[in-house]
This record gives structure tokens, sequence and C-alpha cells, in this order.
């Protein structure tokens, strides 16, 4: 049987109300659903560490984007790099998700 290490914190009274709250929906204990937080995190911060950077997701997202911008800048078609950051927006905006202030067709950096 595997030990357990008992740990004990304060929180805001937000957050607090917060785990609560979330714990009652899922139908577990705030001590389960605590337990399930932090150990996703511990999962996720050692995936991490395991992982080569070249691997990284985030990392990547940058590397595609600016590949894809710089593809799109150096097309023979001008107007193409405008029309997908103009069909990026309109995809934002149907999936309900915010706009970038900075998003245009001016940079070439993504």
């Amino acid at each position: 049987m595997t030990r357990q290490d008992r740990l004990q914190t304060f929180v805001s009274l937000p957050v607090g109300n917060w785990v609560r709250q979330s714990a009652a929906d899922q139908g577990e204990s705030v001590s389960v659903f605590i337990r399930d937080l932090i150990v996703a995190a511990w999962h996720l911060d050692n995936e991490t560490k395991d992982r080569p950077a070249g691997l990284d997701p985030a990392r990547q997202n940058v590397f595609i984007s600016v590949a894809l911008d710089a593809l799109l800048a150096g097309h023979p078609d001008p107007a193409l790099r405008d029309r997908a950051h103009e069909a990026y927006r309109r995809r934002l905006e149907r999936l309900g998700l915010p706009l970038s202030t900075n998003m245009g067709g001016q940079s070439h950096e993504a």
C-alpha cells in the first residue's frame, strides 16, 4: 500500500468557495478534488521535464505559426496572408474566443 502524505494549506475565501462548489458539482469531497488538481499538476510538470524541448507543444505552436506566416508572406498572391488572417478572425468570433488586438496583416511575426 502506498503511504499517503497529508498536506494543509490556507487559501482566500473566493478560492475556498470555488473549491467547495467545484467539488460538490463533481460529487467529490474537497479533499479528493484538491488531490486530483495537485496530482494533475505534478504529472504535467514531470511530463514536460521528461520531454525534449523540440517536442514541447508550446514551442511547436510558436514555430508553426512563425513558419506559416513566413510562407504566407512569401506567397506569390500578396492578398493570401491577409485573407488567412481574416478567416482566422472569423473563426475566433464563431468559436466565441477573444480577438487579439495586435493580430493583423502588417507584421510578419506570429
